[in-house]
């Protein structure tokens, strides 16, 4: 963490104030030290302030980043069948808003896995950008963007967010708070990081999309049930299976398709690993919520966005501002 950062930084406990100590410094990276007060204290480790304790619900995309921690960026899918992918989501979310971003902006990733809309950001300016994640896979996204002063990844919980209010000039949370238990809490505390005139594109998991499917539902109670014993390597298995088995016979035998999806469900993309990595995403998680536009739309609106523009891409997203009229100060 570039030292730089540390003035964004609350207690998320009690919203107080967090003192720095800085035990390990490189050229003003912070790599060992402590965000404290006289209630609460928080690790700064191998150079990530560490808010949660990373075992928790989300351990199986910290195991998935680790695995597959590059494929989905857009410097590995040059001349590949997913080239310009992460960048269309990106913009389209956004409502193409890194267009007109100016160069010392503040953004927050929330949600950030392995990072790889950060990159998106960094090819656009040189705002600053924190990630957030609540998973093990900030170590990979600090581990792919520890030398860039602008961007600091955080261990943190997307429900319960340790920055003051008001800071955040955009935000972007893309497939990610419905594996939250809470998914409008999450849209409540980026509201109260943005500041007055901020922007927040937002992307979820679309009710009647193929995450709604209920044989999807039932894989995943199984492999979660199976994981005390077997950690993630059943579903891990199943996605290979799925991809490499599985998804030739769909691709080939068309009046099959409707049975083959019945009982093995898979993301069936043109490049096999980001199926086996799809595939994963969509069986492993602990959460993994469905929403129909409208109840994203009550979201938004419930915490005061306004501005707010369905993005299409799916069903499930949207693009909002914090109006600067609602700012009383």
């Amino acid at each position: 963490m570039h030292k730089s950062f540390s003035e964004f930084f609350q207690d998320p406990q009690n919203g107080l104030p967090l003192e720095l100590s800085i035990k390990k410094e490189e050229h003003d990276h912070i790599i060992e030290g402590e965000f404290w007060n006289e209630f609460n204290s928080y690790p700064i480790i191998d150079g990530i302030p560490r808010f949660v304790n990373e075992k928790n619900y989300t351990n199986s995309f910290g195991f998935q980043w680790g695995k597959w921690p590059l494929i989905q960026f857009e410097s590995k899918n040059i001349g590949k069948p997913m080239e310009g992918h992460t960048r269309k989501m990106f913009n389209v979310i956004t409502h193409h808003k890194l267009n007109d971003i100016k160069n010392k902006n503040l953004l927050l990733d929330c949600g950030c896995g392995a990072g790889r809309f950060i990159d998106i950001c960094l090819e656009n300016s040189n705002s600053k950008i924190i990630g957030i994640d609540y998973s093990s896979s900030v170590t990979t996204a600090h581990y792919k963007f520890s030398q860039n002063s602008n961007v600091c990844i955080v261990n943190a919980d997307a429900l319960n967010m340790p920055f003051k209010p008001n800071i955040f000039d955009g935000a972007f949370s893309i497939g990610v708070l419905h594996h939250t238990p809470e998914p409008n809490k999450g849209v409540s505390e980026i509201y109260r990081c943005l500041k007055y005139g901020g922007w927040f594109g937002l992307s979820v998991y679309s009710k009647g999309s193929y995450y709604d499917k209920k044989i999807l539902k039932k894989y995943r109670r199984i492999f979660n049930l199976l994981k005390p014993v077997f950690n993630h390597y059943p579903p891990l298995f199943y996605s290979y299976f799925a991809v490499y088995v599985v998804k030739p016979v769909y691709n080939k035998v068309k009046f099959l398709r409707r049975r083959i999806l019945k009982l093995f469900p898979f993301v069936n993309l043109p490049d096999s690993k980001w199926s086996i990595l799809d595939t994963f995403d969509s069986i492993s998680p602990v959460y993994a919520s469905t929403h129909k536009y409208e109840e994203i739309l009550g979201w938004v609106q419930f915490n005061g966005f306004k501005n707010i523009i369905k993005t299409h891409w799916g069903n499930g997203s949207l693009f909002a501002t914090k109006d600067i009229k609602n700012n009383k100060e």
